[in-house]
């Protein structure tokens, strides 16, 4: 079996592929890639105000003449148009012959895998998200929800937690809680900021447990059905140094190995980060781009942000190889 992974695809314009690119996805059984963008039908009007990624009309074509067979949608810009911009979405990728994964019509269907030639994949997006953009009875994203509290020792804890009392935001947290406006928590705030002990200062990210049991139970499901399974993976929690995976990151990227899955393969950062390879798995924290049509090409130059040099991942002879690819611009 021959697979090859890249990056994410943000397609504005034509593309003329590399020879490069050709030969890593020239006979493999599947090439999976990151779709970024949304394709929406006429009439849709965005439901944000900056990157908004209305891609190419002909993009699925054009990642299909590539040879890539399947495209995960699970990312922050599949519901730039809204629930409706992601069912269009969805179908034309599948009237161009490739099989998405990651949002659909209901949670069902978004967190469901696809399989083409005994390849599966799962798709998830750790946000953040809106909640209305993730898939419950209706349309959205597969979505593992992730928690940031800030851990402060004892001495400014006890300062804010004052603080928070004083300025009255305390008392309308609570009302709101009392009322039913938002979920009962005990946990300690700042002006929407929840705060932990610790013995330094600290972001404690953590995945939705909940979240997260869903989708191991799908790997293991899947499992049985495929002869390789893949989850990919699309997140903006990130560390502050992006060429590093966050910790949280790599905690939930074990479990899921762990669970069975061959393969986590991440997007979000625009840059590459160091794939780990562990046997016949593997992990990579930041695949970078394929395909970057972005406006803001000349501010990532000027700051020296490495987003032209994307990550393409192989798997051939039961071994994983990675291969540094030249982004198209």
């Amino acid at each position: 079996m021959k697979i090859t992974v890249f990056g994410q695809a943000l397609i504005h314009r034509p593309v003329v592929w590399t020879k490069e690119m050709r030969a890593l996805a020239h006979g493999a059984d599947a090439v999976i890639c990151n779709f970024e963008g949304c394709l929406p039908t006429k009439g849709l009007w965005p439901m944000k105000r900056k990157t908004v990624h209305a891609a190419h009309p002909d993009a699925p074509g054009m990642l299909a003449d590539l040879g890539v067979t399947h495209l995960s949608i699970a990312n922050n810009h599949v519901w730039d148009y809204g629930h409706a911009g992601i069912l269009s979405t969805r179908a034309a990728i599948e009237r161009a012959g490739l099989v998405a994964a990651g949002a659909g019509i209901s949670a069902t269907e978004a967190a469901s895998a696809v399989i083409r030639n005994g390849v599966a994949l799962l798709a998830v997006d750790a946000g953040p998200t809106p909640d209305w953009a993730i898939a419950n009875d209706g349309p959205g994203v597969n979505a593992v929800r992730i928690s940031r509290k800030l851990g402060l020792p004892a001495k400014i804890l006890t300062e804010l937690i004052a603080i928070s009392r004083e300025s009255g935001d305390a008392e309308r947290r609570a009302k709101r809680q009392a009322i039913g406006y938002d979920a009962a928590d005990t946990s300690a705030s700042f002006h929407g900021l929840l705060l932990e002990e610790n013995d330094r200062v600290t972001e404690i990210w953590q995945a939705d447990q909940a979240d997260v049991e869903q989708l191991v139970t799908h790997i293991r499901t899947t499992r049985a059905l495929a002869d390789c399974v893949m989850v990919s993976l699309h997140y903006h929690t990130w560390a502050s140094d992006w060429s590093q995976a966050p910790d949280w990151l790599s905690q939930l990227c074990s479990t899921l190995l762990d669970a069975g899955a061959d393969g986590v393969i991440c997007t979000g950062p625009p840059v590459a980060i160091p794939t780990e390879i562990q046997g016949a798995k593997v992990y990579a924290p930041g695949l970078g781009n394929l395909v970057f049509h972005t406006a803001r090409g000349a501010t990532y130059d000027r700051l020296q942000i490495p987003v032209w040099q994307g990550t393409a991942l192989q798997f051939e002879n039961g071994i994983w190889t990675a291969h540094p690819i030249e982004v198209l611009r």
